[in-house]
C-alpha cells in the first residue's frame, strides 16, 4: 500500500473509540481498501503483535500469554481472519478476545463471519466496514496533494463518482495523472482491468478450487439466484458453497434472493474461465443460463446468452413467444435488433412475427413500415386456412385495437364488431393491455380523453363489451377508468375512491395488476391532492410489495417514477436525485413506452434548474403526441412547457391560454390543478386577464384556480429550483436557522447569540433567498430537504 495513504476520518474515529473503550475492533473491506495499512499508520509509534492468517501455521507462543495484572494493554493485531478455517486457532482468538490485558484488532475481507457473532453480541465489538474506509472528498485531495499531483474540480469529482473510494484505485491513477494522463472513461477502463488481473493472479488463486470453479462457472451471468446458479453450475451445493464465498471477503451482495459478485470480480473470474475451460465449454455454461432465462420468460438475457453461445435457431421462436405478448408485458424495444435483423421471409411465415412487426414500428412512430406488416399480415388472413387463419384474424383485431399510431377515434366501433369477428367464429383476442403499464386507463395504452365527456354513459353501454373483449385485461378496467375519469374533472372524491377501490378488487379477483395500478395510480393522485401524501406514500408502498409477490416487475419501472412525483411535492431533492440516476435518457434514443418517466424526468429538470433540457424533452414528447394522436400528452407538455418559458423569460401567454382552452373542453382540472406551485406564479399573473377574456367558463375558472392555488399551498416546494447546497450555510447564518427550527422568535435569538435583531433579520433574509423562499414554514421544510436541520 502507498505510504502517502490517507486513513478516512470516519475509520479512525471509530479505532479511537474502541482504543479508548478497550472494545474489540472488527475492520473488514474488500481488496484495495487499504486496511492493513490503515492499523500500521494509527498504531505507528506503538508496539503491537502482528499475525496474518495467510502464514499459518503460527509459531509456538505467536499468541501472547496471559499477564494477570498488568498494566498496560498489549494490542494484537490478526490480519486476513478470513483465511483462518482452523478450530482450534478460533477458539485460541476467541479466548484471546476474552482477557484484559489485551486489545484486539480483527482485520478481514468478509463481515463478520458466524463463528464471531456470538461473541460479538457479547462484547459487541467496534465493526469498521467498507463503507467506513472508502476514501471521501477530502481524503482523495490531501492523497493527490501528498503525492504532487495537479487536478481540477472536475478530475475530484469524477474520482468521487467512479473509483468507490477505494485506495488500490486512486493509487494507479495518481500514478497515471503524474504522467500527464487525466481521469475519464479510457484511464478507467484501464484500471479495472489492471485491477481484474491483480485480483485473477493474486487473490484468486489463494480461493478453495471447488468456490472457485463454481464462482468462474456462475460468472457468466452479472446477477443468479440459487436455482440459476444449480442450472448454471450442475452443483448441488450452491447453498453451502455461497456461505463459503461470504466469508471469503466482501465481494457478494444479496437482496431479494438475487446474488451480485462486484463487476471487477466478475471481470477476473471470466478471464480465469476462458484460460481454464476454453471458449466452448464457457458457451456451455452460457447455454445452461439461458435454458433457465427461457424457462422463466426472461427473454432478453435469454436471447443473449443464446447468441453469445451460437444457438441462433432458439433465437426465432423466442422472439415469437415475446411477439404474443402485448407491448407491456413483452420487450419489443429492448429486441428491436434482433427483430431487424430477421430475414424478411422468415417473418413471413408467421402470424405473431408480422403482428409484432407492425406494432414495433408503430412503437418506433415509423408508420409506414408497421401499414407495410399491417398490409402483409392482411394478405396472409386471406389465404391462410384454419387455426393459421384464426391466428391471424386474431392478430388483425389486437392491431386493429392497439396500434399506437392509429390513435383511438376508430376502437369503439372496432370493439363493437370483435365479438362476430372472434367469439363466434371460435377465435380469441391475444394478450392486450390497456395501461401499458402507466398508472392510468385515460392516457395508458391508448388516450381515451375524448370518452370522459360520455363516461357514465359508455361505462353503462359499452363498458360490459369492453370487458368481454379484453377477457382478464379488462376485470376492474371500467370502473378504474370511470374513477380516473370523475377525479380528473374534479367531481365526488368519495366516488372517485369507490370506483378506484372497488376496480383494484375486481383487477385482483382474477384481473391483472395493469389494472389494478392504474386503479391505485389515481387513488395516490387522490391522496396527494388531499393534502395526504403520508397516505400517498404508504398506499405506493404496500402496493410495490404485492407487485413484488406477483411478480409484475413490468410495473416497477413506473412505480419509482410515481414515487418519485411524490418526493417533488415534499421537496426530497435527496430522492428526486437518486431517482434520476435510473431515469432512462432521452438523449440516447426516444422509446414512446417511457412517456410516464420521461414527463417525470420534466419536472425534476424544472426543480433542478435545467430549463434547457426540459424544453428539449418537451419537445420529443409534443412530437410523439401529435404523431400518435394522444391529447392528454399534448395538453401536459403544453403546460409544462408553459412553466419552463416562464421561469426562463419566454414568450408562455399563448402556449398556457391554448392549453387551458383544450383542457376546458374536456372540463378537466386535475391536470392544471396538480402542478400547483409550479402552475400558480403563472396564474398569478394572467388570473385578471383570462377572467376578462370570456373564453373559459367562468365556474370552471373559478374551481381551476381555487384548487390550484389549495394545492400550491399545500405543497410550496414543488418544482421550486433548489438554489442552495448545504455547504451555502455556514457559521452564524446556519445556527439561526437551526434556532428558528427550535421555535425562537428574532428577539430571543439575537439574546442568545449576542447580536442585534436587525443582525438576525439579516441573515434569515439571507437564507431565505438563498433557500428560494419567502417564509419561515418554507425555509425550514427546503433545509430539512438539503439536510441540514
Amino acid at each position: 500500500m502507498d505510504q502517502n495513504y490517507i486513513a478516512p476520518a470516519s475509520a479512525l474515529k471509530k479505532l479511537k473509540k474502541a482504543r479508548n473503550l478497550s472494545q474489540t475492533v472488527y475492520l473488514y473491506g474488500a481488496t484495495g481498501y487499504g486496511k492493513t495499512e490503515l492499523v500500521r499508520q494509527y498504531l505507528s509509534g506503538r508496539r503491537y503483535t502482528y499475525l496474518s492468517c495467510e502464514e499459518l501455521p503460527w509459531e509456538d507462543g505467536a499468541l501472547p500469554r496471559s499477564e494477570p495484572g498488568r498494566q498496560n494493554r498489549r494490542v494484537v493485531v490478526i490480519d486476513d481472519l478470513h483465511r483462518l478455517k482452523s478450530e482450534k486457532l478460533r477458539q485460541e482468538i476467541l479466548a484471546l478476545e476474552e482477557r484484559e490485558d489485551i486489545w484486539l484488532i480483527l482485520v478481514s475481507r468478509s463481515p463478520l463471519p458466524a463463528w464471531l457473532m456470538p461473541r460479538h453480541i457479547k462484547s459487541v465489538f467496534v465493526v469498521v466496514s467498507e463503507d467506513d474506509l472508502r476514501m471521501g472528498r477530502d481524503e482523495i485531495t490531501a492523497y493527490l496533494d501528498a503525492r504532487g499531483v495537479v487536478y481540477t474540480e472536475e478530475d475530484i469529482q469524477y474520482l468521487q463518482n467512479t473509483a468507490e473510494g477505494n485506495a488500490y484505485v486512486l493509487h494507479h491513477v495518481a500514478l497515471r495523472m503524474k504522467e500527464g494522463q487525466s481521469p475519464g472513461p479510457e484511464l478507467r477502463t484501464e484500471i479495472r482491468e489492471a485491477f481484474a488481473s491483480y485480483l485473477e493472479n493474486v487473490v484468486l488463486v489463494r480461493w478453495d478450487s471447488d468456490l472457485l470453479e463454481f464462482l468462474m462457472q456462475v460468472s457468466v451471468v452479472d446477477e443468479f439466484t440459487l436455482e440459476l446458479a444449480e442450472m448454471i453450475s450442475g452443483n448441488l451445493h450452491v447453498t453451502a458453497l455461497l456461505e463459503q464465498a461470504g466469508e471469503a471477503g466482501n465481494f457478494i451482495t444479496q437482496e431479494d434472493g438475487t446474488y451480485r459478485l462486484r463487476p471487477v470480480l466478475i471481470d477476473a473470474l471470466r478471464n480465469r474461465a476462458l484460460k481454464l475451460y476454453g471458449r466452448e465449454r464457457v458457451k456451455d455454461f452460457k447455454y445452461n443460463a439461458a435454458l433457465y432465462y427461457e424457462m422463466h420468460d426472461e427473454v432478453v438475457p435469454a436471447l443473449r446468452l443464446f447468441e453469445e453461445c451460437g444457438k441462433t435457431e432458439r433465437i426465432k421462436n423466442l422472439l415469437i413467444r415475446n411477439a404474443r405478448m402485448n407491448p407491456g408485458n413483452g420487450h419489443y424495444y429492448e429486441l428491436r435488433r434482433y427483430y431487424f435483423n430477421m430475414d424478411e421471409r422468415e417473418i413471413e411465415d408467421s402470424p405473431v412475427l408480422m403482428a409484432g412487426m407492425s406494432m414495433l414500428h408503430s412503437m418506433l412512430m415509423d408508420d409506414e413500415k408497421s401499414e407495410y406488416w399491417y398490409e402483409k399480415l392482411k394478405a396472409f388472413a386471406t389465404n391462410a386456412k384454419g387455426g393459421v387463419r384464426r391466428e391471424a384474424l386474431s392478430r388483425l383485431a389486437y392491431l386493429d385495437i392497439g396500434l399506437p399510431h392509429r390513435g383511438s377515434r376508430d376502437v369503439l366501433e372496432i370493439i363493437k364488431n370483435i365479438p362476430a369477428l372472434l367469439f363466434d367464429k371460435g377465435n380469441r383476442l391475444p394478450e392486450f393491455s390497456v395501461t401499458s403499464n402507466l398508472p392510468s386507463t385515460m392516457n395508458g395504452g391508448k388516450d381515451f380523453c375524448h370518452w370522459s365527456p360520455d363516461d357514465t354513459k359508455l361505462a353503462k353501454t359499452v363498458g360490459p363489451l369492453v370487458e368481454r373483449v379484453l377477457g382478464s385485461y379488462g376485470k376492474g378496467l371500467v370502473k378504474a377508468a370511470l374513477g380516473e375519469s370523475y377525479y380528473e374533472k374534479g367531481e365526488d372524491n368519495y366516488e372517485v375512491m369507490s370506483l378506484l377501490t372497488r376496480a383494484q378488487v375486481e383487477a385482483g379477483q382474477g384481473g391483472t395488476m395493469e389494472i389494478a395500478f392504474a386503479a391505485v395510480g389515481v387513488r395516490v393522485r387522490l391522496a396527494l391532492l388531499q393534502g395526504d401524501s403520508p397516505a400517498a406514500r404508504e398506499l405506493l408502498a404496500s402496493f410495490e410489495q404485492s407487485v413484488r409477490e406477483n411478480r409484475a416487475v413490468q410495473l416497477l419501472p413506473n412505480i419509482q417514477a410515481l414515487r418519485c412525483r411524490l418526493a417533488l411535492y415534499e421537496g426530497d431533492m435527496d430522492m428526486v436525485e437518486r431517482w434520476m440516476k435510473t431515469a432512462p435518457d432521452e438523449d440516447r434514443e426516444f422509446c414512446s413506452l417511457e412517456r410516464y418517466r420521461y414527463l417525470t424526468k420534466v419536472r425534476c429538470y424544472l426543480a433542478n434548474g435545467a430549463y434547457t433540457k426540459a424544453q428539449a424533452l418537451l419537445e420529443k414528447l409534443r412530437y410523439y403526441a401529435e404523431q400518435t394522436g394522444r391529447p392528454y400528452v399534448r395538453m401536459e407538455t403544453g403546460l409544462l412547457s408553459a412553466i419552463t418559458k416562464e421561469r426562463v423569460g419566454g414568450p408562455w401567454q399563448e402556449e398556457l391560454a391554448a392549453v387551458l382552452k383544450e383542457v376546458e373542453r374536456y372540463r378537466f382540472l386535475r391536470l392544471i390543478t396538480e402542478e400547483g406551485a409550479a402552475v400558480w406564479p403563472l396564474f398569478q399573473r394572467e388570473k385578471k386577464a383570462l377572467q376578462e377574456a370570456g373564453t373559459l367558463n367562468k365556474d370552471w375558472l373559478r374551481r381551476l384556480l381555487a384548487e390550484a392555488e389549495e394545492v400550491a399551498r399545500r405543497y410550496p416546494l414543488y418544482l421550486k429550483k433548489r438554489a442552495a447546497v448545504a455547504a451555502d450555510f455556514k457559521g452564524v447564518a446556519l445556527t439561526i436557522l437551526r434556532l428558528q427550527a427550535d421555535g425562537l422568535s428574532v428577539n430571543r435569538i439575537a439574546q442568545r447569540l449576542d447580536l442585534k435583531p436587525d443582525n438576525v433579520k439579516y441573515h434569515i433574509k439571507e437564507n431565505y433567498r438563498k433557500l428560494n423562499v419567502d417564509n419561515k414554514t418554507d425555509a425550514l421544510l427546503a433545509a430539512r430537504s438539503l439536510g441540514i436541520l
